[in-house]
């Protein structure tokens, strides 16, 4: 088994350099797979919902496996440095939110102090807040009539009676 920095490195080479951020989600996704037992992340059960867009969401994908073009990895604008993790195959949950970092840290030292210091200290640790929300299946797409884009059914609306794109209806 790898060990966190190997885990650190790769995801890094996903995400195209290498920072704290990106230390947090390497960080995360380890803890969510140890107590949630996930060893399959190819699994349709695995799913992540992220508070913030931010470096970290790259080690969530390296390491759980959860994507946006999957739909297992769903953003829930909040700005916070929170993630709510499910396994749906055994029908468990966590939610990790990000402490903050000691004082007087540098950039890699901050980056050491998430990958290694107690779990319990970079992240409070507790029961997820929501259900995780339905997950859209795919849908079909109709041409918007004032652009003529093809658009996913569920992000039209309807304008005296023709299907509008939500950029031409201004809503964007």
């Amino acid at each position: 088994m790898e060990d966190i920095h190997e885990q650190y490195q790769k995801a890094g080479e996903l995400h195209g350099h290498y920072c704290p951020g990106l230390a947090i989600g390497v960080r995360a996704a380890v803890i969510a797979k140890d107590l949630l037992h996930i060893e399959d992340i190819q699994s349709h059960g695995i799913f992540c919902v992220a508070e913030n867009l931010a470096c970290y969401i790259d080690g969530i994908q390296a390491l759980c496996g959860c994507t946006f073009g999957k739909g297992n990895l769903i953003y829930r604008p909040t700005g916070k440095t929170a993630f709510s993790f499910y396994n749906n195959d055994i029908g468990k949950s966590l939610r990790l939110v990000m402490k903050g970092f000691p004082e007087k840290l540098d950039r890699p030292q901050m980056t050491e102090y998430v990958l290694t210091a107690p779990a319990d200290e970079v992240f409070s640790i507790g029961d997820v807040r929501f259900p995780l929300p339905e997950v859209p299946g795919r849908r079909p797409a109709l041409r918007c009539s004032v652009c003529g884009e093809e658009t996913s059914e569920d992000k039209l609306r309807i304008r005296d009676g023709k299907p509008i794109c939500l950029d031409c209806a201004g809503l964007l």
